[in-house]
């Protein structure tokens, strides 16, 4: 059927994240969900000192690692390509509120490796990568127990529950503008995206 030539033009389409920056979400929010089972199950659960935490250490400290090197690579991306827009139907307050979300979840996922590498660095033995070595922060191999005591307080019971909000609220977001009429999880999850019947 021809479309009327009194029709408006269609809209169009709305842009949403390359797959490179799709991919890099969803490998970072793995890591980061990996990370925090991994803290709570090494301090919550198994004893303190015994071989399994110490192994379980060793794994927690590996990601946290990698986890910077991707964050890294994400922020490089996020500078190199400008993220698409926000929806026309979001208010003001929402569409600021959204932007103070992403930019302190960009803040955290900056600080809390590099924190977490501080700490590790700071007890002044050898940091294990995967099996290999990496390198300590130059000048932080000898703290004393008080300021180590209050650098790991700062990394596990400030920084790590501000993430833990931030994201709830980074998904609560996502999901009430899914639901509100300004769906925006397909842009970071294409399959989601509700396909246009006329266009079949």
């Amino acid at each position: 059927m021809t479309a009327s030539p009194w029709a408006p033009p269609p809209a169009p389409p709305i842009p949403g994240y390359k797959p490179m920056a799709v991919a890099l979400h969803w490998v970072i929010a793995a890591l980061i969900a990996a990370q925090l089972g991994l803290g709570w199950y090494m301090n919550e659960v198994l004893p303190d000192h015994s071989p399994a935490q110490e192994q379980i250490e060793h794994i927690h400290i590996s990601l946290g690692l990698t986890l910077m090197l991707v964050v890294a690579v994400r922020v490089l991306w996020r500078l190199a390509n400008r993220p698409p827009a926000l929806p026309d139907g979001l208010s003001r307050w929402e569409k600021t509120l959204a932007h103070l979300v992403h930019g302190a979840l960009y803040a955290l996922m900056v600080v809390i490796p590099l924190s977490g590498w501080a700490l590790v660095s700071g007890r002044g033995r050898p940091i294990g990568f995967w099996g290999a070595s990496w390198p300590a922060i130059s000048g932080l191999n000898a703290l004393s127990r008080p300021e180590l005591h209050q650098l790991k307080h700062i990394h596990v019971f400030v920084l790590i529950w501000a993430l833990v909000v931030v994201w709830a609220l980074h998904v609560a977001g996502a999901f009430k503008h899914q639901f509100d009429g300004n769906p925006v999880l397909w842009r970071m999850a294409p399959f989601l995206k509700r396909r246009d019947p006329k266009s079949d």
